[in-house]
């Protein structure tokens, strides 16, 4: 029996660092002692004619790579007999933006989806939006790793005089997390309950830094100890505790194709959530169940967060729900053998 070798060229960062998104749909999937003896894998930043049955190409993987660069190592991956599996978890295609940076990313991704023998998305939307660019797209949805999580208690049920509200996400959501802007005021103005909110992440620009601090309560930035994702993973669910997990998203083309990864990490923080009711999250939370539902608009924002805010029962019901659906169903002890099954259908054709 042959076992291949696969390559991972991950994306990382201009210092280096492999991104989150590697960590999540990569690095820590294919080392997964699940699968130990199926592939023999490592990961690399760069190409160097590597021997490998597979390489596994990230997302726009170098950070000064151009269309041209991406052309040259699809040629070097056919001269070496190797297969070409591309990773890809968002709709590059459709990044907003005329600037080159944006239509250089946009071309890099057209010729890796091209070229491919395979490509691994994250999402049924993105399956249907790269349909059209490549012949075989396989999903292989998000989980994230057990062995990174930190299982806290999640907290007793109890009517408090202050309720600690909770945002987590890239500095990429500025817009996301202004959609919560009017229905917080609004809270802060009707209820008698203390309010804080607590941001890990989600800021990149001055002016929504600034608008977020003039809401009517503490607004509170927590910094992790350290970035890359096997560290930042067990800071995050050992230590933050939040009443409730708030995961506002705006309805853009952009948007439509992400994942629930941000459900999967309220979940093992054992903290109950109130997400946007778009498709991304619509698929998997069980609005009642598992968490809360909301239309992009102030009233239902305000509805759901008052009504865990005046109901601690239910937000334990939805914490404790969603949690269990995590830990049968969302952790790469159940789901890391779709990523080898994945893998070797693509290698063998």
């Amino acid at each position: 029996m042959i076992i291949p070798r696969v390559l991972v060229l991950y994306e990382y960062s201009a210092v280096g660092l492999p991104h989150g998104s590697a960590y999540i749909r990569l690095l820590q999937p294919l080392t997964h002692p699940s699968i130990s003896g199926r592939f023999y894998v490592t990961p690399s930043p760069v190409y160097y004619g590597q021997a490998a049955e597979i390489v596994v190409v990230d997302r726009c993987w170098r950070p000064d790579c151009t269309a041209q660069m991406a052309a040259a190592l699809v040629a070097d991956l056919r001269r070496n007999a190797a297969k070409l599996v591309y990773q890809i978890d968002d709709d590059l295609l459709a990044l907003p933006g005329d600037d080159p940076a944006a239509q250089a990313k946009r071309e890099i991704v057209a010729t890796f989806l091209r070229e491919a023998d395979g490509v691994i998305v994250s999402t049924p939307a993105l399956r249907a939006r790269y349909a059209a660019h490549t012949a075989r797209v396989v999903v292989v949805a998000n989980a994230l790793d057990e062995r990174l999580l930190v299982q806290a208690e999640i907290a007793l049920p109890a009517v408090t005089q202050r309720v600690v509200l909770g945002y987590m996400g890239t500095h990429t959501h500025d817009a996301d997390l202004l959609l919560l802007l009017s229905a917080l005021t609004e809270l802060a103005h009707t209820t008698d309950t203390e309010l804080e909110l607590q941001i890990v992440g989600g800021l990149a620009k001055p002016e929504t830094l600034a608008r977020i601090s003039q809401l009517p309560f503490p607004v509170t930035h927590l910094t992790p100890p350290a970035i890359e994702y096997p560290q930042f993973l067990p800071w995050f669910t050992g230590n933050v505790r939040w009443d409730i997990a708030l995961a506002p998203l705006a309805d853009t083309p952009f948007n439509r194709a992400k994942s629930d990864i941000k459900f999967l990490d309220y979940a093992a923080l054992g903290a109950p959530g109130v997400y946007s009711d778009l498709p991304v999250y619509a698929a998997t939370v069980r609005h009642g169940q598992t968490g809360l539902l909301a239309a992009n608009d102030t009233a239902s924002w305000v509805k759901a967060i008052r009504s865990l805010i005046e109901q601690p029962d239910l937000r334990r019901e939805l914490a404790a729900n969603a949690r269990r659906y995590l830990y049968s169903e969302r952790i790469l002890a159940v789901r890391a053998t779709a990523w080898a099954d994945a893998l070797e259908a693509i290698w063998r054709g």
